[in-house]
């Protein structure tokens, strides 16, 4: 074999090496992301979870008015290898990600059974109950599957986040509690 063949062979491994042979997608902030990398869950992964959060709540360590504190997820995900070992849920992304995702749609449930005119709950099925032309009219970006879907953790993630959510209402706004200061109106409970 003459040595340009060899180098020419070289330079075809060296190519070969480097070249990517999984087409990346650019996910958020134009950081690449392998091609199919989303994980589905499934309801035996979304009940060990939802029932980590329930054990997590109770402890105070962990607990706040609106959630958990920070690092939570690092105690949820060492619950969970406990309870589902060799199954590989990593805090990031793979909890977080679901947390925030069950999260938005309980909020979604939620903000329907508060405000919605024509919503109601099936507590047998679980589910939303409603027309379509309410459910069309309904504009919440991740309630678009929840209609006639169902959602068993709903019961549990009111007893995890509670009914009452931030939500604006009855909020008071700077202005509101420098008038109040003004005014004399402001509760002292001091005495």
């Amino acid at each position: 074999m003459d040595r340009s063949a060899s180098q020419s062979h070289e330079s075809d491994r060296s190519i070969s090496m480097h070249d990517d042979p999984v087409p990346k997608k650019k996910g958020r902030k134009g950081k690449a992301k392998a091609k199919g990398s989303k994980r589905l869950w499934t309801k035996k992964e979304d009940a060990v979870l939802v029932e980590c959060l329930l054990e997590l709540k109770e402890q105070p360590l962990w607990r706040t008015e609106w959630g958990f504190k920070c690092g939570y997820l690092a105690k949820v995900e060492k619950m969970m290898w406990e309870k589902l070992p060799h199954y590989g849920l990593k805090a990031q992304p793979h909890i977080n990600s679901r947390v925030k995702m069950l999260r938005r749609q309980y909020n979604a449930i939620s903000e329907m059974l508060e405000k919605g005119s024509g919503f109601g709950w099936n507590d047998e099925e679980k589910c939303i109950t409603c027309t379509k032309d309410v459910f069309d009219e309904w504009s919440h970006p991740f309630a678009r599957a929840l209609r006639h879907k169902p959602w068993v953790h709903y019961d549990s993630f009111v007893a995890i986040y509670g009914k009452n959510r931030a939500n604006g209402a009855g909020a008071e706004t700077a202005a509101d509690a420098v008038e109040d200061l003004d005014n004399g109106s402001v509760d002292n409970n001091d005495e």
